[in-house]
Formats: C-alpha cells, structure tokens, sequence
C-alpha cells in the first residue's frame, strides 16, 4: 500500500456514500489526509490551496453532470488523477471519461477496501507513468525540433524523408515541403535517377545502427562532406531510419590542416637552434624529441625517447624539473632554468589539451643559454663596477664641493674685510673687483653643486598627502611683489584633484621655479597670464602649467630642457639651473615631466605625479 504521505479529495454530495468510502479509506490508508467536498466548486477549491494526489470523483453533483464535472477538474488540474465514483447506471458514461482521462472508474455497491486501495495505487502510478511517458515525448519532439545538428528521419524501404527538423532546413537550405519530397539519394551530388537507393539503405539494409561517410549537396549548390548516424525507429507503424547528420567539411579540412601543421612542427622541431623540443606524457615520458643540441652533449634524439625526461638530470635538478613539469600537467605554463654538468638550459613548458579538457601531454621546448648566462654574469659584474664608479664620482663631488667650502669661507672673509676706499690704484681696484665677482660666483656654483647632489640621493625624500591649492598660495604670497610688478593674471583650477602624494619641500621647489620662470621670460608685448590646473588619472595626478610669455624654440632645444646650465634666452640672471632641478625633483620622486611651447605664444609644463 502507499504510504502515509496521501492527501486524497472526495468529491460526493451524498453523506452515506462519503461516510461509507472515508471508512474504506481510513481502512485502506490510515495516516492519509482525507479533504471532503459536497459540491464541484468545494473540490475545486480544495485543489487550489492543497497539494493533492488523487481526487474521488462523483459524477452527480449540485453544480455539475456527468463527464463535464471531469472536464471542469481535468482542464485546471490535468496532473492530478481521477477515479471515477458512480452507480450502476453511470457505468457507460464512466467509460467515456476512461477514454478522455480518467484513471478508474469505482462502482459504489461494489466497493471496498482493498477495491479502493487497489484503484488509488494503481491510479497514482499509472498517472506517473503516464505524465513520464507525455515528458519524455516532449523532450523528444523538442531535442529533435531545437537539436542544432540537422536530423531528418526517413522510410528505410522507400528511402523517402519523412521528417526533417529546423536544423536541417537552414543547413541546407531546401524548405520542409522540398525535403518531403526528396529522397535522401537526392541529397546528394551528381545522381542520376530519381529515387536510386541511397549508401545508407542499399549498404548495410537491416543493419539497426549505420555510420556512414557521404557528400551531399545544398540547395546553392555547396558540396559538403557528411558524417550520418544512424537508429532505427518506427514511425506510424512502418521501419525507419532517424538520421543524425554531422557536417564534417570543416573537419575534415580541419584535418588536413592538422597534417600540414604536423609536418611543419616535425620540421621545426628537428631543426630547433640551439636547443630542442619534446612530448612528455603523464610519467613523463618523452614520446617525441627532435632538436639540433640536447642537453647532453654528443646524444641523439633516440637516446631519450621511450624515458624518463627528468632522469637524464643530476639531483637536486632533477627534483626541481620534475616540480616544474607537474604543475603544467595541472595547467600552468612553465619557464624555468636547468642545468646539466656545465650547461645551462632554458626549459619552457606548456600543456597540450585534449578536445575535451583534460591534458595528458605537455610540450617543451630547452634552449642553450650558457653563452648567454655567461654575458649576463659579465654585465651583472659591468653593472656592479659602474654603480661602484658612480658611488665614487658622487662621494669625490661631496668631498671637492667640501674642500672648496673651507678656503672660499675664507676668500668671503677677506672680501668683506678689504676696505678698498684706502685703495687709489685703478688697476688694483679692478682685480680686486674682478676677484670679488669670480669668488662670489664660484660660491655659487658650488651650492648648487651641492643642491643637486642632495636631490639626486635623496630617493628616500619623505611623502605625504599635500594640498596643492595652499602650497600654490604659498609660492604667490613669496613672490608677490615680482607678480603683481608684472601685473600678472593667474587663474587655478584644483577641482578635479586637489591633492598629491608627493614631498613638500620638492613641491614648492617646483611650483616656485615654474612661477619665477614665467616671470622672468614673460612677453614684453603683453601681459603675463599664468594658468594652472590638475587631472585626476587611474595612475595618479596630472598637473598642467601654462604661461603666455617668450616660449622656447623646442625643435632647437627640445633634448637639452632639463639639462644642467642650459639657457634658452639672453637673461643676466639667468643660471640655466632651475629646469634641472625641477626634474630631478620631480624624476626622484617616480614623477615624470614634460613641455610644450611655441616662441612667442608660451609654454606648458606637464608634471605627472605618480600614486
């Protein structure tokens, strides 16, 4: 008997009879859940808000007769299964509603227990296997209709398509009225007489499953190379073929090219300089190797087929190659360095997929690099005495500039001591102006000697998050008298990014020699306008400076801008320094700088700073 998991409905409006075959029910199902309705729309009801799984069924209702009361259940409630409760003299009518759906018919005065639990089981089963079989031909008529590979079925005798799914029609581009007139001899290419049996029923006639390889022809015109499959089946009582068609042209072109591509890999492989390929399998076996130089010396290609790669490696190497190539087997790509005796190997590896995902293969490739490790070491070392030579330069500029303090400390000193009104000699007067201005110049330049190499070594400089609008307005407020001498016109626009990750003495530095820059080469023919603005980037900050005075001739000193000592126009004042330094700041910090100007329209500086 079914289990307790039963919630039946009975729909009967007379009480004796509801009282007779819920007696029956609690016999035959104790722990089922029985749900009464006296009326058509009771049951109705019941139906709507409970889960149930066979409904009793009176065909004597209030507010329904006969086979319309079937109807009126079946229509809203198709999945769930209805025996028929009735007289004797409803038995014809019960039969009807067999024929349209119903799963039983019960005659009241026979009833029973066990009649009634025989019905109820009989009916929930034949109910699944009933609503399984209406799936699976759905799933049928909708695997054959929305396959993407065309399938047409045909008479095995007659050889006649009898049904062709919408795959099949835009494939080859006949409609479904022109396949069913076609045999599938027709389909292909150069036949000469009409309904001449096709390969697939004159080959192999009676055989239930067939393979075959043919060529068949498109409505253009197209030649294709067809693979068919086919199943035997019955369909509306005669012998038929259901035909699976694969389109193998571009396989089998597909093919072909695979064979080139072989014959071009073999000849690669065996002609690979300075090195080798190789096919590992699992255990790493070598399957394949071809190569002008192995990484034994004097060994050919048959001395490491059929074994172990790694075991032509001395350990540890051979624990390490072995570590490498089972990750690719994992699917990584692998490049790493291999050593034998004094050789040194490049090994790349890759792994080679099966057309379904898995990799049972790998591909590497090992290429003599010892000449090139041995360059390396050798620049390695190159770049080792450069860095030292640096080192040395930088240290004998920091003790010449420090040597030089001590006795021009002293010239200064003498300078200010020398009272030259007692001095009448014109001559004397002269040198010793001439001494004045040399020793004060070359005080000068051995500041700024030591300003760049302060910057230079200062890759470390301290960066913090700084307010580029209030740094501004500090660089003005020092130089406003030179500004407003200039009657200078200076408009900002921080909004996009109002601040930097930068160092704050560099940046003032920086913003200062810009402003004093304008200043200093601004147009004698009209006003100075100064424009600065900022730009937010994913790598950081852009920052754009632009003046309207003289320009610089770019196509003449575009490669010297920043160089030390380098001047653009015929300035006293000018040292040709202020450039140099802004770069070094700005390069020593990861920032970058460029310049745009024309000679007599002005010039923008474009500073990038770096997050």
């Amino acid at each position: 008997m079914q289990s307790s998991a039963l919630q039946i409905l009975v729909i009967e409006d007379n009480p004796g009879d509801y009282l007779l075959v819920n007696e029956y029910l609690e016999e035959a199902f104790p722990n089922a859940a029985v749900f009464h309705g006296d009326t058509l729309q009771k049951g109705i009801g019941f139906l709507e808000k409970e889960k149930i799984d066979i409904i009793l069924l009176d065909l004597s209702l209030p507010d329904g007769m006969g086979i319309s009361s079937f109807h009126s259940i079946n229509s809203s409630f198709p999945r769930v299964p209805v025996i028929i409760l009735t007289g004797l003299g409803d038995t014809e009518i019960a039969l009807e509603i067999l024929k349209v759906g119903a799963q039983d018919f019960i005659v009241k005065d026979d009833s029973n227990a066990a009649v009634l639990a025989k019905s109820i089981n009989y009916g929930i089963e034949r109910s699944k296997i009933l609503e399984r079989l209406k799936k699976s031909e759905e799933q049928y008529k909708f695997l054959f209709n929305n396959n993407p590979l065309p399938i047409c079925a045909y008479d095995i005798e007659l050889d006649k398509i009898l049904m062709v799914n919408e795959a099949a029609i835009e494939h080859y581009g006949y409609s479904e009225k022109e396949f069913l007139n076609m045999t599938m001899a027709e389909l292909q290419p150069y036949h000469t007489i009409k309904g001449s049996p096709s390969p697939v029923s004159s080959e192999k006639k009676g055989s239930q499953n067939l393979i075959l390889d043919v060529k068949h022809q498109k409505k253009n015109g197209d030649i294709i190379d067809i693979e068919i499959r086919t199943h035997e089946i019955l369909m509306e009582g005669r012998r038929a073929y259901l035909a699976v068609i694969h389109d193998v042209t571009e396989t089998n072109r597909a093919k072909e090219q695979l064979r080139e591509s072989e014959q071009m890999f073999r000849t690669i492989s065996e002609n690979f300089p300075n090195g080798a390929v190789a096919i590992l399998n699992k255990d790493f076996t070598t399957l394949y190797t071809a190569g002008k130089e192995f990484h034994i010396k004097d060994r050919g290609a048959s001395h490491f087929e059929n074994t172990d790669y790694t075991s032509h490696f001395h350990s540890p190497v051979k624990e390490k190659v072995r570590m490498h190539l089972q990750k690719v087997f994992e699917g990584e790509n692998a490049v790493f360095e291999a050593s034998y005796e004094d050789l040194s190997y490049m090994i790349s590896a890759v792994p080679l997929y099966e057309p379904w995902g898995s990799i049972n293969k790998i591909l590497i490739a090992s290429q003599n690099i010892t000449e090139q490790k041995r360059n390396e070491t050798e620049k390695e070392m190159l770049i080792e005495e450069l860095t030292q030579n640096n080192s040395d330069l930088r240290q004998f500029s920091y003790i010449t500039s420090h040597n030089l303090r001590a006795p021009l400390s002293n010239l200064l000193g003498i300078i200010k001591l020398l009272d030259t009104s007692l001095i009448t000699d014109p001559m004397t007067i002269l040198l010793l102006k001439n001494f004045e201005e040399c020793t004060l110049q070359l005080n000068e330049t051995v500041n700024d000697l030591l300003n760049v190499l302060i910057i230079k070594n200062n890759v470390n400089a301290k960066k913090e998050p700084l307010d580029i609008s209030k740094i501004f307005e500090r660089v003005l407020h020092s130089v406003q008298t030179a500004v407003e001498k200039k009657q200078a016109t200076i408009s900002t626009d921080f909004d996009d990014a109002s601040e930097v990750l930068f160092n704050r003495t560099y940046l003032e530095s920086i913003l200062l020699n810009l402003v004093t820059n304008a200043v200093k080469y601004s147009s004698p023919d009209r006003a100075l306008e100064i424009k600065v603005k900022t730009k937010k980037t994913t790598d950081g900050v852009i920052l754009y400076f632009a003046d309207n005075g003289l320009g610089i001739d770019l196509q003449r000193y575009k490669d010297r801008i920043f160089g030390l000592y380098q001047r653009f126009h015929d300035h006293a004042d000018s040292k040709g320094l202020g450039l140099y330094i802004v770069n070094s700041q700005i390069r020593v910090m990861g920032g970058e700088i460029d310049v745009e100007s024309e000679v007599d329209k002005g010039t923008t500086f474009i500073i990038t700073f770096k997050n």
